[in-house]
């Protein structure tokens, strides 16, 4: 197992909700609140990943707690 063993201790796999760096408020898709933890988990492909998330779920039919928010959601 060792060989797949990051290195770097905040690396997670895929899909992995590190809750640590942040989680959207149940029921409220704000890009603010996204954009806490969507720029650390993302880096600087979150703002490309809202713009897909905007034009492919425009309603965030699709979301978790720590899911990309929408452009809608922008205040």
């Amino acid at each position: 197992m060792t060989p797949f063993v990051s290195k770097n201790l905040r690396s997670a796999f895929l899909n992995y909700r590190d809750l640590d760096i942040g989680v959207m408020t149940p029921g409220k898709n704000s890009y603010e609140e996204g954009s806490i933890y969507g720029y650390k988990y993302f880096n600087g492909n979150f703002d490309r990943l809202v713009k897909v998330k905007t034009a492919v779920d425009p309603e965030n039919f699709f979301r978790n707690e720590q899911s990309i928010p929408t452009l809608s959601s922008k205040a």
